[in-house]
């Protein structure tokens, strides 16, 4: 699978609250991208990409997760825009950090209100926990007991409807602290991931391209440069160019705080 074309302005942004740097609490607008991949199977009419929705939005007056609300909103932007296709045979890959709090930044919590909404709205949910994303062992038996949600907690190979994909949660770090893993073992899995060649890799933390100016891991971006060409989503480290190309041919697309509507090309 590989992305054709990413259109350069969003065809809509979804306003929420989310905790500022400072101290205190800002509007933000999520954008909504989007795309074209050649490569994607035929039952499928699209794919939604997100990452990093750290924030919370007014449901009737009552607060909820960003992550919670965004699906229904997807749905009705998709019926005006795309009324030809069906969010029930579209895949929502989620690339970790969903947990939202206006109230404190880089707070930690329980996404599985977010999972549980994507899952209401569209056909499948695959993906992986951010460092942020903490959840109870009981709340990833209960995903693991759905046919349509593919929650890879541990780095894993999936697929959907022919759809082969790959997850690599949580970040770079002491391995004592949730969600993290020595650099060694990071790049072990993403090694062997990506020798059982699947379609797309998921990972939460991604690859620097200093070349562009944007953040990201050096290891990692080393790693993917000496595999198998690969088409990597991924979040953690914020990017205003949402998408770059590794030296190998790799096509990264960075989906912290966006959200792309990926359809075939």
């Amino acid at each position: 699978m590989k992305i054709e074309r990413i259109l350069p302005e969003p065809i809509e942004s979804f306003p929420y609250q989310t905790a500022a740097a400072g101290g205190g609490v800002y509007t933000a607008l999520l954008p909504v991208y989007q795309g074209f991949v050649s490569g994607l199977p035929e039952h499928i009419d699209a794919l939604i990409v997100t990452s990093d929705l750290q924030g919370v939005a007014s449901d009737d007056g009552c607060e909820v997760q960003l992550g919670e609300l965004l699906p229904e909103y997807l749905a009705l932007l998709m019926a005006i825009e795309f009324p030809h296709l069906s969010p029930r045979r579209m895949i929502a890959l989620l690339c970790g950090d969903l947990y939202g709090d206006a109230g404190k930044r880089g707070s930690s919590g329980n996404p599985l209100p977010v999972w549980l909404a994507f899952g209401d709205t569209f056909g499948w949910v695959a993906g992986v926990p951010g460092n942020h994303d903490i959840m109870e062992s009981a709340h990833m038996n209960m995903l693991a007991a759905s046919d349509c949600m593919h929650h890879m907690d541990l780095p894993a190979l999936t697929e959907i409807l022919g759809l082969r994909l790959a997850g690599l949660g949580g970040i770079i770090g002491r391995a004592d602290k949730p969600n993290r893993m020595s650099q060694h073992d990071y790049v072990k899995w993403l090694r062997r991931l990506i020798m059982k060649q699947p379609h797309a890799l998921l990972l939460h933390q991604g690859p620097d391209e200093p070349a562009l100016g944007l953040e990201g891991s050096s290891a990692i971006r080393a790693a993917l440069e000496q595999l198998p060409e690969t088409l990597v989503f991924c979040g953690h480290s914020h990017w205003e160019l949402p998408y770059a190309t590794l030296s190998n041919g790799s096509q990264i697309l960075n989906a912290d705080g966006k959200v792309f509507i990926l359809l075939p090309a």
